[in-house]
């Protein structure tokens, strides 16, 4: 067994992926092949919004072997969030990647774009579906409704969608049996030493009868445990995550006094509409009972008195047909 730092705080997480083998590694094993070469373009550590933590947000630029044994350049955009986070945000990203002008290669004397691949690790379910990995891959079909299949030589199909890779770190499972699961336990929290925590800092995974390669993986996060400037930021995040756990609280107490006011504000409401509705039936026979008292002769004065209203109070129901 080993110690590792736990790369659901964003400082180990990026700790890791500034390593460019287990950054392959890890995004080959996504990916189901292998990651030939790997370029760092852009990184944006977590930025702190009001009540939460942004994502962080990493873009590779790959080279990989397509099905074919083919070598292929592809734009990965990886994001790593743990609270909860706004789908606005991510397609805010995502457009970013789709106008930047860095995603596009000359081919045959003209701009082509480069295949684009998301992959989101969130610390929260984000479905229905409990599985560790979803993988999404747009699928064609005909007029029939018959699959065509991958449409992979079509640079005009492959510059307007993209393929996506979620990682639901919740449904990670001990004991994994395949291949990416596998790659993926050095984020599955069944692994973490401080139980009685809600992010412990660090996890002791097992180092035996693992391949060359998630050794990489393992080694990277077994040298953050000693970094001080991450183990500092992680406090920092630990800090911060109570501070939104906090706010949310207080968030979530004003809501329900909010909810509970306006609860009793429309229950007045009903109360008084249907105080009105019944001084509305009530005046309605009244002024039924001066007409019909009026027609037998009976003054204006005397019924006023009778009903102990205004005499204009009479004369006005006198007047409405």
């Amino acid at each position: 067994m080993v110690t590792i730092a736990n790369a659901i705080y964003d400082s180990v997480f990026k700790y890791l992926m500034q390593d460019n083998k287990a950054a392959s590694v890890l995004l080959g094993a996504l990916l189901g092949t292998k990651v030939v070469d790997l370029k760092m373009k852009n990184n944006e550590y977590a930025v702190k919004v009001r009540n939460r933590l942004d994502v962080l947000r990493i873009d590779f630029s790959a080279t990989i072997l397509d099905n074919n044994g083919n070598k292929k350049l592809i734009t990965i955009e990886l994001q790593n969030a743990y609270l909860k986070s706004e789908v606005m945000r991510f397609r805010k990203y995502l457009a970013e990647q789709y106008k930047d002008k860095n995603n596009f290669i000359e081919k045959d004397g003209k701009k082509t774009p480069i295949p684009i691949v998301t992959i989101y690790i969130l610390g929260h379910p984000c479905c229905d579906k409990q599985v560790p990995v979803i993988y999404g891959n747009p699928e064609f079909y005909d007029a029939e409704n018959q699959k065509l299949g991958e449409i992979s030589d079509s640079d005009f199909i492959n510059g307007l969608i993209h393929k996506l890779i979620i990682v639901q770190v919740p449904f990670l499972k001990l004991n994994a049996k395949t291949k990416v699961e596998k790659y993926l336990d050095f984020l599955n929290q069944l692994h973490k030493i401080d139980k009685t925590k809600k992010n412990s800092h660090l996890l002791r995974v097992d180092d035996e009868n693992i391949d060359e390669d998630y050794n990489f993986i393992v080694r990277r996060l077994e040298q953050a445990c000693s970094d001080e400037e991450v183990r500092k930021t992680m406090e920092v995040e630990d800090e911060l995550n109570e501070d939104i756990e906090s706010w949310n609280a207080t968030e979530m107490q004003l809501r329900n006094q909010l909810q509970e006011k306006d609860s009793q504000l429309q229950e007045k409401d009903s109360q008084l509409q249907e105080k009105d509705s019944q001084l509305q039936v009530q005046t309605e026979r009244i002024i039924k009972s001066i007409k019909k008292m009026y027609s037998k002769g009976i003054s204006v004065e005397e019924i006023a008195e009778d009903f102990e209203v205004e005499v204009q109070f009479v004369k006005d129901a006198l007047k409405e047909e």
